[in-house]
């Protein structure tokens, strides 16, 4: 029966405390969400780490949810912050450096400083914000729903390959948005990220 009610039934008998409903959501998105975390942190066992927390985290706060816009797009925004939060605390000046060789070691304390989940993600936002409104479109369906390629065309009734060149030009133009705004060290990780 719960496999068949809409995300937004789901999300108001998930505030009423309706252990099926909870149970229908982890098993309609836990694979995307995790599979995104994983590929943010490079890690699996930290991918399953962020969705467990992410998981107990909706659970406890299930009263007072508001979720605004899809549930897989709140979903997938609460795993995107947990997955930064991760990377701000544990990458060793060692992990990062292998897998972001062109940052220079020197850069290393001054990133584990500086490095705020909450305001890379408001750069980001505010560049997502000045972005013309189909490609905004298909960037938000890639990033905060994790639609495919393929999905994306099919959804918007469009080419696979007007997708891609839409995702790759926003990339480009949130990167000339935020460079000004971070040192050079912070904006390879936030690139490195929003490309993963």
């Amino acid at each position: 029966m719960y496999d068949k009610l809409s995300d937004i039934e789901l999300t108001a008998l998930l505030k009423e405390g309706d252990d099926a409903a909870f149970t229908e959501i982890y098993n309609r998105y836990w694979e995307k969400m995790a599979s995104y975390a994983i590929r943010l942190t490079k890690s699996s066992d930290e991918g399953a780490d962020i969705i467990q927390e992410m998981f107990v985290s909706l659970w406890n706060r299930r009263e007072s949810l508001e979720v605004r816009g899809t549930l897989i797009s709140y979903l997938i925004k609460g795993t995107r912050n947990l997955s930064l939060k991760y990377i701000e605390k544990n990458l060793t000046k060692h992990r990062f450096l292998e897998r972001l060789s062109v940052v220079p070691q020197d850069l290393s304390s001054e990133i584990e400083e500086n490095l705020s989940a909450k305001e890379l993600q408001q750069y980001v936002d505010g560049a997502v914000a000045k972005l013309p409104g189909k490609m905004k479109e298909i960037y938000l369906l890639s990033r905060d729903e994790q639609l495919s390629h393929r999905e994306i065309s099919q959804r918007l009734g469009i080419a696979e390959g007007t997708v891609k060149k839409q995702i790759s030009n926003a990339l480009k133009i949130i990167s000339t948005h935020i460079k000004p705004n971070l040192s050079g060290a912070i904006y390879v990780i936030l690139m490195h990220i929003l490309k993963a």
